[in-house]
């Protein structure tokens, strides 16, 4: 017997819905006529873009992070694609990090103070802010910062200290 089945176009039923599926053992006689079956798995791949510049409008967003005595924008822009929520949150970090918004722990470790996730419980985004400090924390040991960017030694951080995601034009400052 098969342990493989593959849904193609030559085994659906046509309907309107393409909601039922036939498949004809090759070479058996066996009558399966009034008989229960299980489906042990079923893969579905989604094929429809989750970030789409036509559809949805919702390649590009803004992240706005505080600097010495004010904030600077980061404007993130995705390609059309299927993302998940960690493809987001790492298109987030390069951002930060290209732009120097980041801090290095003592073991090295970048550190993000905006964490994009999924929630499972709630079927929904989970956005995660944190404050930025005003000075460089000591926990662990010696903390540092990027070599170039807007936390370099050059930089520093606004009295504001949290994170903005803005999905229009205007950020504001704001805790979340």
């Amino acid at each position: 017997m098969v342990s493989f089945l593959k849904l193609v176009s030559t085994n659906l039923i046509q309907d309107e819905y393409n909601s039922s599926w036939k498949y004809s053992f090759p070479g058996s006689a066996a009558d399966f006529r009034d008989i229960v079956c299980a489906v042990q798995s079923i893969s579905m791949y989604n094929s429809e873009y989750n970030i789409d510049a036509m559809q949805f409008q919702n390649t590009s967003f803004k992240v706005e992070v505080p600097t010495a005595a004010t904030t600077s924008t980061i404007s993130i822009t995705l390609l059309d694609g299927i993302y998940s929520y960690d493809d987001i949150n790492r298109s987030i970090q390069t951002a930060l990090v290209n732009a120097g918004a980041y801090l290095i722990d003592p073991s090295g470790n970048n550190v993000f103070y905006l964490k994009l996730s999924e929630n499972s419980v709630y079927y929904a985004c989970q956005v995660d802010f944190s404050p930025t400090p005003t000075t460089l924390p000591t926990l662990g040991g010696t903390w540092t910062r990027p070599a170039t960017g807007l936390y370099s030694a050059g930089g520093g951080w606004s009295d504001c200290g949290y994170i903005s995601v803005c999905l229009s034009d205007s950020c504001q400052c704001s805790a979340i």
